[in-house]
């Protein structure tokens, strides 16, 4: 690249940029055809020239992947030269420039780790989750270079990352890439270990990380197991709401049990596939059915007008004729529609009918989707319940059934209630993660 060019980038001149370009109309592709050059999107990015940056990667997007004689990508030079916001407003036209790999097989990501730059590393984790499977030419994953640096913020956003994020690849991380090797065969948790880091040992004993073999028999059991006990000590969580707090600080903090919650049924539903989603939708919806229906033709009947109790047939009830010499009059006319057994067989069948249903329904309510037409399903499903326990009521052969009844739906109805409020709760602090990804590619804060 020539003399002007190089200055050109500097000053962040764009008009001088088409001026070049008016002259040689193929400056910029006889670069690109260079192997490792410093491009003007190199340049540019390390003076820290925004628009002028952006301006080149329009024109000439393989750019950004481009490395130079060092070694470096232009995201590389705007991480290292501190300019945060030219390095998001890249992330933001391609999430995937966080896993550009440099000198070292080292990418952005592991830049931000080694730096203790926990405000990127955090932006890079919600943009590209794919990225903490990187590793550089040491077999060194990001966990590994966030302790080997000391950076105690860095794995706590990395720890408070891997705890909270719903991604279909999470287990494999949790296993392979947080237990992963590096080329002296050492885990995470054994350079925390070789280290004496005792707050990095309690962070990674939270995660359940594991010690290599050989260091694993070298090690004090005693020691290790006092070490893991120590995760009490950890501070404790930040609010999310509060807009003082950022996303780094958010990761950071202690994860709390409705986040748990709602990390554990979100992931879960992410390994159902639609088929069998759907499949489950209709077997559910079949066992509602079914189990609902136990209130209109109980066994045995129900009483009629005449004290004799109804029996159904092929779909019709007709009355039986019953002898009575107690009581010529009939039942009294309280009884009329209610079931016909005995009380004990009465609340043991419908206790397991009504625990049937209400579990089916939750499990409707868990496969059904979080949008608003999800949130109404779930409460229509809801009000069936409540239909259905009136309606045991009024079949119930007397108050005290009816009763014992009632307060097993109501506990049921109450726990419910508790558990979607504390699974929503959760769920606002992970589709705020969600939202701050699909925020790297609109804007770039």
């Amino acid at each position: 690249m020539d003399d002007v060019l190089i200055q050109i980038s500097q000053a962040g001149d764009v008009n001088g940029l088409y001026e070049s370009i008016r002259k040689n109309p193929a400056v910029l592709k006889n670069m690109d055809e260079i192997m490792f050059e410093d491009t003007p999107l190199h340049i540019a990015a390390s003076a820290g020239q925004t628009c002028f940056a952006l301006e080149v990667m329009n024109l000439m997007p393989s750019f950004a992947r481009k490395l130079n004689k060092d070694g470096l990508s232009p995201i590389h030079l705007a991480l290292l030269k501190g300019h945060s916001e030219l390095v998001l407003l890249l992330l933001r036209d391609d999430r995937e420039l966080v896993r550009v790999k440099g000198k070292g097989g080292m990418s952005p990501l592991h830049y931000a780790a080694k730096n203790g730059n926990i405000k990127l590393l955090a932006e890079f984790l919600a943009a590209c989750p794919s990225s903490v499977e990187d590793v550089t030419v040491e077999s060194e994953t990001v966990f590994h270079i966030a302790v080997r640096n000391k950076g105690i913020e860095a794995l706590e956003v990395l720890v408070g990352w891997l705890n909270r994020v719903c991604h279909e690849d999470v287990f494999s991380w949790k296993t392979d890439v947080l237990n992963w090797r590096n080329m002296q065969g050492n885990t995470v948790l054994d350079i925390a270990e070789l280290n004496r880091q005792n707050e990095a040992i309690q962070l990674l004993a939270q995660i359940n990380a594991k010690m290599s073999i050989a260091l694993a028999s070298g090690t004090n059991t005693s020691r290790w197991e006092e070490r893991r006990n120590l995760r009490n000590m950890l501070r404790r969580a930040g609010s999310w709401p509060d807009s003082r707090i950022t996303l780094a600080d958010y990761l950071r903090s202690k994860i709390k049990f409705h986040e748990k919650l709602a990390v554990f049924v979100t992931r879960n539903r992410m390994k159902i596939s639609e088929d069998l989603r759907n499949a489950l939708l209709v077997v559910g919806g079949l066992i509602v059915a079914a189990t609902f229906q136990s209130v209109f033709s109980p066994p045995g009947g129900l009483r009629q007008d005449n004290g004799n109790p109804s029996v159904m047939a092929n779909g019709t009830y007709i009355n039986t004729t019953v002898t009575n010499t107690t009581d010529a009059g009939g039942s009294p006319s309280n009884d009329v529609g209610t079931s016909i057994m005995d009380r004990a067989i009465f609340l043991l069948f419908f206790f397991f009918n009504s625990f049937i249903l209400s579990s089916v329904v939750s499990i409707i309510g868990i496969l059904l989707s979080d949008s608003g037409l999800g949130v109404s399903m779930s409460m229509m499903l809801g009000f069936l319940l409540l239909c259905y326990g009136i309606s045991i009521s009024v079949i119930s052969p007397d108050t005290i059934v009816a009763g014992v009844l009632y307060v097993l739906l109501a506990l049921f109805f109450i726990a419910t209630f508790i558990l979607l409020y504390v699974y929503s709760t959760g769920m606002k602090m992970i589709q705020q993660l969600r939202y701050k990804a699909n925020k790297c590619r609109s804007c770039g804060r």
